[in-house]
């Protein structure tokens, strides 16, 4: 059944809230597309191990893209996506090809579930950059559904985070035994609402403090995963409405552009 997460749930939460807004803060993990939740780690079995990474013998750079409608590059109205122009970069060094496995709405559990599966381990191994987007669905859905009280959500936030936090970590972890050297770059969460005027004393704070806190966790499991780095979008969108789509959600041409940008200046020298 498809969801409809109420988006502006979660940023419309009154700042006087007391000791539930606290506990909605203490609950940061990382924001982005849509979420869900995943089984602890330590209850999940270690992927089936794959071979390491071989670069195509025509020299040929794979670039393998997992995530939600950020990585499939939903609001952008040519179709191309961050994925896209990072690969039309690649072209102008040589021959490069591009496998994007990003879909609208998936949660970190299932982004999980894709990157475990035996198809995917073996893109993996393959590739010679690897780019996620993932944990915005959760932080969103975690936050929206039937109204509940501020304490109601800042529980369901704190759970999201939980989950959030295990399945990344096992993602890296996946990918990165999938393929020991390939530069892997998590996607940070940027707030679509921040930068008018409520962002300085109204809803749209609170939104961005939430997100930044998740962002700080997202890097923290990052660093521990060699070869992992985050890139930030948080500024690429504060203050640039005009970055954004007609769905006031998503990045638009000009915000993937932007992004791209971001991750090649981002990618190991």
């Amino acid at each position: 059944m498809a969801r409809t997460p109420s988006r502006f749930w979660l940023w419309t939460l009154p700042l006087t809230v007391g000791a539930a807004a606290s506990a909605l803060f203490a609950a940061g993990l990382f924001f982005a597309l849509r979420g869900s939740a995943g089984e602890p780690l330590s209850a999940v079995p270690p992927p089936a191990r794959t071979p390491a990474s071989r670069r195509a013998k025509d020299g040929t750079a794979r670039i393998l893209v997992l995530g939600d409608s950020l990585a499939r590059g939903t609001g952008d109205e040519s179709g191309k996506g961050f994925a896209v122009d990072v690969l039309e970069e690649f072209r102008k060094r040589g021959k490069a090809e591009l496998t994007n496995l990003g879909v609208n709405g998936l949660e970190s559990a299932e982004i999980r579930t894709t990157a475990e599966s035996s198809n995917v381990r073996e893109l993996a191994a393959n590739a010679d950059l690897i780019l996620v987007s993932a944990g915005g669905n959760d932080l969103s859905h975690a936050a929206s559904g039937a109204p509940r009280s501020p304490s109601a959500a800042a529980d369901a936030v704190a759970t999201a985070r939980r989950d959030y936090a295990a399945n990344l970590r096992a993602i890296l972890s996946t990918l990165r035994e999938a393929n020991p050297s390939a530069p892997i770059g998590v996607l940070g969460l940027y707030d679509p609402f921040g930068g008018g005027p409520q962002s300085v004393s109204g809803p749209g704070r609170l939104g961005s403090s939430v997100i930044l806190q998740w962002n700080s966790i997202a890097a923290e499991t990052a660093l521990s995963h060699p070869g992992v780095f985050v890139i930030p979008t948080f500024d690429l969108f504060q203050s640039h409405p005009d970055r954004l789509s007609a769905d006031r959600y998503h990045p638009n041409r000009k915000g993937y552009e932007e992004i791209a940008k971001r991750i090649l200046q981002a990618l190991p020298g």
